[in-house]
């Protein structure tokens, strides 16, 4: 974990005491001897150009090594997006870890309100983005697969919030996920375990398959919507 120790001593260097809370979180958050592909949220208590300008070196280098750009806040945007970014709120509080500072993730409160219109604001920007990949690809099997783990990473991502719309618990696998959704939403669990398993377990499809599940995707997507938009907590 040199770089990342690396990397936060650089924070606090260019920080000081402006630096408040540095927690991991998502699927390597408490993986230990993870090297690289470990999200960060960084956490200060004013956030201004200078500040971004200070820390630009160490962030570049950190996402040379293969991770992704941490998130930055600072305090009042932390504490004023729990509605707004509830579904990432939600999933923090289930899978972080702190690194340094002040453990701000015990605060988060989750609306189940908002977290279903989040889940609804989601499924229709996958809905239309879907539809466009479905126009612009449709001729080639390589770009549709992609597309298609692409769309199942965020249907999980959705499911997770589904569960926790109804006070369940949330397995770690993909396909656990979807046969416990499956409870609580109508799909094409088949299709849905398939593409899961494409994603998470390299499993392959043939030429028919493909074009089964693009076809059941875009039907799945628009009941799942109608579905979740009839949802009232």
């Amino acid at each position: 974990m040199k770089s990342l120790d690396e990397f936060i001593e650089n924070l606090k260097l260019n920080l000081g005491d402006n630096l408040v809370s540095v927690f991991a979180f998502g699927s390597q958050a408490n993986v230990e001897d993870a090297k690289n592909n470990l999200n960060l949220m960084i956490v200060t208590n004013q956030l201004t150009a200078e500040n971004l300008y200070a820390i630009s070196k160490p962030v570049r280098k950190w996402v040379k090594a293969k991770n992704p750009v941490p998130v930055i806040m600072n305090r009042d945007e932390w504490y004023s997006s729990f509605d707004v970014y509830t579904i990432e709120y939600a999933d923090m509080k289930e899978n972080y870890r702190l690194i340094y500072g002040e453990d701000l993730v015990p605060s988060i409160g989750i609306n189940k309100y908002f977290l279903r219109l989040e889940c609804e604001s989601e499924l229709k920007s996958l809905l239309l983005k879907y539809k466009n990949n479905f126009l612009m690809n449709i001729n080639s099997d390589r770009e549709m697969k992609k597309i298609l783990k692409n769309v199942i990473k965020t249907l999980i991502v959705i499911f997770r919030s589904v569960l926790r719309l109804h006070d369940r618990s949330v397995p770690y696998r993909a396909v656990d996920i979807i046969e416990h959704c499956s409870e609580f939403l109508s799909f094409n669990k088949v299709v849905m375990t398939k593409l899961a398993k494409m994603r998470y377990e390299n499993d392959e499809c043939n030429k028919q398959e493909l074009l089964f599940m693009e076809s059941e995707l875009l039907k799945d997507i628009q009941n799942i919507l109608k579905q979740v938009d009839a949802m009232h907590f």
